[in-house]
């Protein structure tokens, strides 16, 4: 018997070693070799012909687990991991009752969600990321939603956290990450 719990001790850490990802500590990261200069090859344009990531295994769109990102990147990427996206406040949004609603305002009703853009002009929210209020504390719902603090519509922020599926959009649920943290004071 205590063969049998020892071999599958032995198994457990065996398949949990296994199964483990790899941490992005910065080191692993490919970037472009060293002697690889803008300008200095290609048709004069400064493009450097195309000879560099065209054909290669280099990827020019690869985003890297805590890299920074804007809206439309965001969206049109699936991302693996923990991701700064950068943004202007530009709406409210709720999923309350099974039904998802947009505002742009300037009356705001929903304190669940805001939704942040590449530009503070958008009125649309397949241009927008929703970011989750109800999973963060107290203190940074009160602070970002815009209910309580219309006058956050337009400021420029960054929040860290996992690209998920949110009232339908690529959105985060869980913040992570807050920037500038002079809204929360």
């Amino acid at each position: 018997m205590k063969r049998i719990l020892f071999a599958i001790l032995q198994l457990s850490v065996l398949f949990c070693t296994l199964s483990c990802e790899k941490t992005y500590l910065g080191e692993d990261r490919e970037e472009p070799p060293e002697d690889v200069v803008e300008g200095e090859a290609g048709d004069g344009t400064g493009d450097n012909g195309g000879w560099y990531g065209e054909g290669s295994d280099v990827d020019d769109d690869v985003v890297y687990l805590g890299d920074t990102v804007d809206v439309g990147t965001f969206r049109s990427h699936v991302i693996y991991g923990q991701i700064w996206v950068k943004g202007y406040i530009v709406g409210a949004a709720t999923g309350a009752y099974g039904k998802r609603r947009y505002e742009f305002g300037p009356d705001f009703n929903y304190d669940t969600a805001i939704l942040i853009a590449d530009d503070p002009g958008v009125v649309d929210e397949e241009e927008t990321v929703p970011i989750s209020l109800t999973t963060c504390s107290k203190a940074i719902r009160s602070k970002l939603n815009l209910v309580d603090n219309p006058g956050n519509k337009g400021i420029f922020i960054w929040v860290y956290g996992v690209q998920e599926t949110y009232l339908g959009l690529p959105g985060i649920k869980h913040i992570d990450g807050l920037e500038p943290l002079e809204l929360l004071r």
